[in-house]
């Protein structure tokens, strides 16, 4: 026998599913975080290399404009050296000079950076034919002219041969800042002196603001997800950030000083006050080959955070419309399953029923030569006792004996015929019986019964039924155990109903009681042979009404509940349906 799909069997597959489903979720989410933060990650290092590139820039930039700037005003005051060297050079000489080449001043200073306290006397050098050819020039000149050949004598480098060169006093040659101004100080050769070149740089400074670090620093902590961004020295000194507050301040940093330890890079997620997180990203940065400090970028998680959210929204929507198509597939397969396995039950049990049914007519067989051949012998012995023996005394009492004796003979074969009914196949004479007719000859016949125990038989017939093809005796026999069963089943009284209507091909015939019901374990077994809860039933009329109602090509079934009362219900098929 097939065994038996429980409901724990059906919970426990429930469960591994929703625990699959589940580690699939669990899994999946890690791994889309995780790509999430790489992702950020990657936008962090993309943009730590971009700003580090322009970091880079801006600061060789700046080198290189101070570089030529430097270079010019070094060139303008080596030349200026040579200009002292002739008349009529003199303060007003030297105003000219600053103006063509639109310096701020000329500083002629001694040794300890003091200004001189009367104006050098010119020596004689190589100079000497251009200043000449610069004195000739009339008044009149236009100053274009004159500003051209000025303009021309200081864009140059002048280099005197090295042995008509005087030896400079040993002054180091400086370039400083004042403000907005940048110098040059240089020792000069032609006097015991230095001479100091200042120019207004205020496009330096202007430049300086157009690529400063500060200013880019601050642009990029302006864009999207940004949160934070630090330009910190080797000491972790803040030379730039998106608060420009913490400027100059000293920075405790464990990832800085993590990255100051082991370089290469550094990233962790940061918890913040108001409870979010962001995620920053540390890489050192170089100017031409020295480390200049370390960049710092701080992203924001939020929209990642969202993404992620809105990706396990829409993977816990997804597990669940698996768990919910899986359950109603496996609840699809279970059903199936066990409908499967009742048919496999129900027809094992018909199986074993019927083997029970052909041993038990081998059984009969034996059983019926065995005991009717007395009952014969005897109810023929009775026959010649009522016929031939007149008794001396007491006639009626001997014809009360011998009727009962005859009785009891006619009782016993009668359990004996239906013995054999019940085991041996029955040999159907099958005939069209129209319903309503044959249903009114079956209430006309219980209607003695029905009486005395005071249960009215209520007959309703659907009109135009269609004939139905069955062997009149037969279909009797099995009407007539289920109206006796109904009246036995109301010991004082009440109302029996007969209801014929067609449910498609069949007949269906229902016959209902009001009567004390079956109990719920016992109908299961109301039609097995001999089964029977009443004193002094054989236990075979269900089992035969079972028997002739298969035999038709129709089935039997019963609905009952205690103290209400039972519903037999009977389907046959009509005449020219296929069973």
């Amino acid at each position: 026998m097939g065994r038996s799909i429980l409901p724990r069997h059906f919970i426990f597959s429930v469960l591994l599913l929703l625990a699959l489903v589940s580690v699939y979720i669990f899994f999946e989410a890690r791994r889309f975080q995780d790509e999430l933060l790489r992702q950020t990650e990657a936008k962090g290092l993309a943009l730590a290399d971009a700003m580090e590139g322009n970091i880079r820039g801006s600061v060789s930039a700046n080198a290189l404009l101070e570089e030529q700037i430097g270079q010019r005003l070094l060139d303008n005051a080596r030349l200026i050296d040579e200009l002292l060297q002739y008349p009529p050079t003199d303060e007003k000489a030297l105003q000219q000079i600053a103006a063509a080449n639109r310096l701020k001043k000329i500083e002629l200073l001694d040794l300890k950076g003091q200004p001189l306290t009367a104006f050098p006397a010119p020596s004689r050098g190589r100079m000497g034919a251009m200043m000449g050819r610069l004195r000739e020039l009339p008044p009149e000149s236009p100053p274009e002219q004159r500003r051209t050949m000025m303009t021309f004598m200081w864009g140059r480098r002048w280099r005197l041969p090295q042995e008509q060169t005087p030896a400079p006093p040993k002054v180091a040659e400086k370039k400083f800042w004042e403000g907005s101004v940048f110098g040059v100080a240089i020792g000069a050769r032609s006097f015991p002196g230095i001479i100091a070149v200042h120019a207004n740089a205020d496009y330096i400074v202007n430049f300086r603001k157009q690529i400063d670090v500060q200013r880019q620093v601050e642009d990029l902590g302006r864009q999207a997800d940004i949160e934070h961004v630090a330009l910190v020295d080797n000491d972790l000194k803040v030379l730039a950030d998106t608060d420009p507050q913490r400027i100059n301040r000293r920075l405790d940093d464990p990832l800085l000083k993590e990255m100051k330890s082991n370089q290469g890079l550094g990233r962790k997620i940061v918890e913040q006050p108001d409870g979010s997180r962001r995620f920053d990203v540390v890489k050192a940065v170089t100017v031409n080959g020295s480390q200049l400090g370390f960049l710092e970028i701080g992203l924001s998680l939020k929209s990642t955070e969202a993404a992620w959210q809105r990706s396990l929204r829409a993977m816990a929507v997804f597990g669940l419309g698996i768990l919910a198509v899986g359950i109603l597939g496996m609840g699809a397969i279970f059903y199936n399953q066990r409908g499967h396995l009742q048919k496999v039950r129900a027809l094992e049990q018909e199986i074993n029923r019927k083997e029970r049914l052909s041993e038990l007519g081998n059984m009969a067989a034996t059983v019926a030569h065995e005991i009717r051949n007395p009952l014969n012998s005897v109810s023929m012995g009775l026959q010649r006792l009522k016929a031939e023996f007149t008794p001396t005394g007491d006639a009626e009492e001997y014809a009360h004996f011998l009727n009962l004796m005859q009785d009891e003979v006619h009782r016993l074969n009668t359990i004996v015929e239906q013995f054999l009914s019940l085991a041996r196949p029955l040999k159907l004479n099958q005939e069209q019986i129209p319903v309503g007719e044959f249903l009114g000859e079956i209430t006309t016949l219980m209607a003695a019964d029905a009486h005395t125990t005071k249960v009215d038989i209520e007959l309703k017939v659907a009109p135009n039924l269609p004939l139905l093809r069955a062997d009149r005796n037969y279909f009797k026999q099995l009407l007539l155990n289920l109206v006796l069963n109904g009246v036995q089943a109301m010991p004082a009284g009440g109302r029996l109903s007969m209801a014929a209507i067609a449910e498609q091909e069949f007949l269906r015939l229902d016959i209902i009681d009001q009567g004390i019901g079956i109990e719920a374990e016992n109908l299961s077994k109301i039609f097995q042979p001999y089964f029977t809860t009443k004193a002094n039933g054989s236990g075979l009329g269900l089992a035969i009404a079972r028997r002739i109602a298969e035999a038709h090509g129709g089935k039997i079934a019963v609905e009952s509940r205690p103290g209400q009362g039972s519903c037999f219900r009977v389907l046959l098929p009509f005449a020219g349906a296929e069973t």
